[in-house]
């Protein structure tokens, strides 16, 4: 991996068009930061960091090798809580310490993480890290330069203990399907999927079940997602951010 990004990722719960998103970009124009841009996912779980992690981290594998993510969830802006900077095998990461950055930690093998450390920062707001903590920081690393800060211990992140799967709906997508924080790899299609009492069959698209039916499904990023074919499984199931599922047949 190079020494510097080759492209940056946005990860937040801004909101899609959000006035905030221009903001983030904007500063890191005035930072000269030239590599490109993209918003990765600006509608992850209002204030939930814990939801938002697992979500984060089923990103990785589709994403390019040299992608530095700035990532903000982050209820607890202004508080005093920590700022990490992690460099895995093929990624960066920036972000609050709360838990959002911990499961790409768990996932990595050789993650050094240290916080961050920009003590000559002028005009900071206090309550938009993102534009003008983490984006700086991005940008420090976008054109080579180091960023001060002490190293930190996987053991001592915000959720560090947390479990490696999600059994809940941890993202509710525009066409109304729930994704879990449970991972397809390697599941039996005869599992049944128990979601607000029902119990969902697999399939394994769309297709395969008639229009009206629910199904679980393994999505594109690898984790189980519950949806009903040309409708919706938010309003089927009652479905919102941190609704429990459980497997039956296990």
């Amino acid at each position: 991996m190079n020494n510097t990004p080759e492209l940056v990722a946005l990860f937040t719960d801004f909101g899609i068009g959000s006035h905030y998103l221009g903001q983030v970009k904007a500063r890191l124009i005035t930072e000269r930061v030239s590599q490109p841009v993209i918003d990765l996912c600006s509608d992850a779980p209002d204030f939930n960091p814990r939801a938002a992690a697992y979500l984060l981290a089923s990103f990785l594998p589709s994403m390019p090798k040299g992608t530095l993510f700035l990532a903000v969830v982050d209820p607890g802006v202004g508080s005093d809580r920590r700022a990490i900077l992690i460099r895995s095998e093929c990624f960066w990461f920036i972000g609050p310490d709360n838990g959002l950055l911990s499961q790409v930690v768990a996932r990595s093998k050789e993650a050094k993480i240290q916080t961050i450390d920009l003590p000559d920062l002028s005009n900071r707001s206090r309550t938009f890290d993102g534009r003008d903590f983490f984006a700086p920081a991005a940008a420090l690393i976008c054109n080579g330069a180091a960023v001060a800060g002490e190293p930190v211990t996987p053991a001592s992140l915000v959720g560090a203990d947390w479990p490696s799967q999600l059994s809940e709906i941890i993202y509710l997508d525009g066409y109304g399907n729930g994704v879990t924080g449970l991972s397809g790899d390697g599941l039996s299609k005869k599992l049944l999927l128990l979601v607000n009492g029902v119990s969902v069959p697999y399939a394994e698209t769309f297709s395969g079940v008639p229009i009206g039916s629910p199904f679980w499904y393994v999505n594109a990023n690898g984790l189980v997602e519950v949806a009903v074919n040309q409708g919706s499984a938010v309003e089927k199931f009652g479905l919102d951010i941190g609704v429990p599922v459980q497997w039956l047949g296990a």
